[in-house]
């Protein structure tokens, strides 16, 4: 080896790099954008956010928090107050009570993931996670030095079960991770598989990550069911993620939180305290103007929306002939399954995988999706249905008129 070639050695990036891609939503986000910037007219199905304006009471504690220079740092995970309002309004929801020093607010909800994996998990550790999965969630627990046990769901409609979570079990299993209504699937998990999965849980010592920052978008008739209400002795097992960033349509502000024991919390503290330091005391206010309005007004406005476009989706969807789905019960996600179509030829091009569907369906269609592979999956794509009316129509519409040109051998 030379004086060059040890050099680079020396300056190459670490393992930990080395292993990191780019979450396949950002990915096909840049993609849409720099084919707009073209000035072609892009259907963005990828997006992982409503189409609405963020809601008033977010807006309104935002510019009165700017207007009184409310711009210092705050506490690490986050201004006592809002932490003290949290635990009043999960305590509430869940009947479980909470305390403030066992809040953290973090910059999102993906970041009370991180630090909860970072706290909790050692190298040798192993995770269950339901597959197809949020790619953050397998991610995460790699950085952490855990492993990420991969547990099918497509022939339990899409849905953790406890015979899958027995079968996956090892002595080297600490954490199962549950996300309820689902991202990418749209799927909500029901009460019996909550409380069969709590059960277990408890029984077996294990942590439960339990991510239901949907929980406000669930469509009828279907309910959200959070796992400490169904099995409250869980608690000191359990971490509640959740984040305003959907359902109050600030994805951009970046407020979440986890609610976990309070030596947990602690580590949060310590660990946040030397990452990012506190979220945005802007996001902070705004989320504590949210919940001292205590208003359902936005809410009210959104599922209603959502109901009509998810409709108005599975009517376009439902004539295309070997098109099927998962069950669409919450969020805002048609999780597609489009096997029958791989390996046939568009415009005598043959459709290799589904990375490739989805980019022909970006330079071609010029839709937008994201692409099943990124969350475990080879033969479905996600699309988003909060998109604005007309843009869902579109979309579909050429969404259709692509997978009907596509012949098969």
């Amino acid at each position: 080896m030379n004086k060059s070639e040890a050099t680079a050695s020396r300056l190459s990036l670490s393992n930990r790099a080395l292993g990191l891609s780019a979450p396949g939503t950002s990915s096909m986000r840049s993609k849409a954008n720099a084919l707009k910037e073209s000035g072609v007219k892009v259907i963005n199905f990828a997006a992982g956010e409503l189409s609405f304006d963020a809601c008033q009471d977010m807006r309104t504690g935002a510019i009165e928090a700017i207007e009184n220079a409310r711009n210092r740092y705050t506490p690490p995970i986050g201004l006592p107050a809002l932490r003290e309002k949290l635990a009043q309004r999960v305590s509430q929801r869940t009947g479980v009570t909470f305390a403030a020093n066992e809040v953290a607010v973090t910059a999102g909800a993906k970041q009370a993931l991180y630090n909860a994996c970072m706290v909790l998990l050692n190298p040798g550790d192993e995770v269950i996670v339901p597959s197809p999965y949020w790619e953050t969630f397998p991610t995460q627990i790699r950085l952490a030095g855990a492993t990420p046990v991969l547990v099918p769901t497509r022939d339990d409609d899409y849905r953790l079960t406890l015979e899958a979570v027995q079968g996956a079990l090892s002595e080297r299993t600490r954490m199962i991770v549950i996300n309820t209504p689902n991202n990418p699937t749209g799927t909500v998990y029901q009460r019996q598989q909550l409380l069969a999965i709590a059960q277990l849980a408890f029984e077996r010592g294990l942590w439960v990550m339990f991510d239901e920052c949907y929980r406000g978008l669930v469509r009828e008739p279907h309910e959200h069911h959070n796992i400490l209400a169904l099995f409250p002795a869980l608690k000191a097992q359990t971490v509640l993620i959740d984040s305003f960033s959907k359902s109050q349509a600030v994805t951009g502000w970046r407020v979440g939180y986890a609610c976990a024991p309070a030596p947990v919390i602690a580590a949060m503290h310590n660990l946040q305290g030397h990452t990012t330091s506190n979220p945005s005391s802007l996001s902070q206010y705004a989320a504590l103007n949210t919940l001292n309005a205590d208003s359902t007004q936005f809410a009210d406005q959104v599922n209603p929306f959502l109901q009509r476009q998810l409709h108005a989706a599975r009517t376009y969807l439902d004539r295309l002939e070997g098109i099927r789905y998962a069950p669409p019960e919450g969020a805002f996600y048609l999780y597609i399954d489009i096997a029958s179509r791989l390996g046939g030829y568009y415009r005598g091009q043959p459709i290799r995988d589904v990375d490739h569907l989805a980019d022909l369906l970006l330079t071609e269609a010029h839709i937008a999706v994201v692409p099943g592979s990124g969350c475990g999956d080879p033969h479905c794509i996600r699309i988003s249905y909060a998109v604005e009316y007309q843009e869902l129509i579109e979309g579909l519409s050429r969404f259709a008129q692509f997978m009907s040109a596509i012949v098969m051998d």
